[in-house]
């Protein structure tokens, strides 16, 4: 293999496997994926070792020196779109259907999957607080509550990820607001369940991905991953229970006033 076709090889795996990363995709899948990749373009003695926010490889070509590659992944986004459009390029690419520049278009293709957009985000979170709500048991004025909640929630976190603010500070602030929401709500509405208004709204920014990408990376034997992805849901978590009681202590010092 060609030095110049070699270094794509190489480009293209590290690309697919950054991409699963930062698109939510589990740890041990984005390491085989890349085993796989590299097997079908017969780049030899390739090893590679991947934790959730980082990629670290080694190759070596026939009568050349080993190679190493570092890739650092910060940010991990869900789009399980681009995950499975790279899980559908290795396995084309296992079954000699692709040439290399054919699959390096077609991760180019997979990279550039559209998100959801903003409305539709919005939507869904809208729905989503008044499922839960009413899964809570809550009733038309609790779905109400939560589904409003749940629009401000997403407003808070679209608006914070824009100009890239810390993903706990927006916990914090989106939980806080939401559940002052409520409160406010039951001061003109004293018939109002509070509790299952907020934990309703509070659902849609829980960390159900991170905790479950965590358990079952832990299952597989990562446990560096495991532990960093369980950390990680611990902290969000975390922020939104601070959120809340910030909004409680709030209401309580504004208690003279509008109680």
């Amino acid at each position: 293999m060609a030095s110049e076709t070699y270094d794509q090889a190489l480009d293209l795996i590290l690309d697919a496997g950054q991409t699963m990363l930062e698109n939510g995709g589990e740890v041990f899948r984005a390491q085989q994926t890349m085993e796989i990749m590299a097997r079908s373009l017969r780049v030899q003695e390739f090893h590679v070792y991947v934790l959730t926010n980082g990629i670290f490889a080694s190759a070596r070509p026939e009568g050349g020196a080993s190679i190493s590659m570092v890739r650092h992944v910060p940010l991990v986004s869900i789009h399980l779109g681009r995950v499975e459009a790279v899980n559908e390029l290795s396995r084309e690419l296992a079954d000699g259907q692709l040439t290399l520049p054919q699959a390096l278009q077609r991760l180019e293709d997979a990279r550039a999957i559209g998100s959801t957009p903003p409305r539709a985000e919005r939507l869904a979170c809208v729905v989503g607080s008044a499922c839960f709500a009413f899964l809570f048991g809550g009733v038309l004025p609790e779905i109400l509550v939560a589904a409003v909640a749940g629009l401000l929630e997403s407003i808070i976190c679209q608006q914070f990820g824009k100009r890239r603010i810390n993903r706990i500070f927006t916990d914090i602030i989106a939980a806080g607001l939401g559940t002052l929401w409520a409160l406010a709500v039951s001061f003109f509405v004293p018939a109002l369940d509070v509790n299952t208004a907020t934990i309703g709204a509070l659902m849609v920014l829980t960390p159900g991905v991170a905790l479950t990408m965590g358990i079952r990376d832990i299952i597989n034997a990562d446990y560096l991953s495991g532990a960093i992805r369980l950390l990680d849901a611990v902290l969000i978590a975390g922020s939104i229970a601070c959120g809340v009681v910030l909004a409680w202590l709030a209401a309580r010092g504004l208690g003279a006033i509008v109680w």
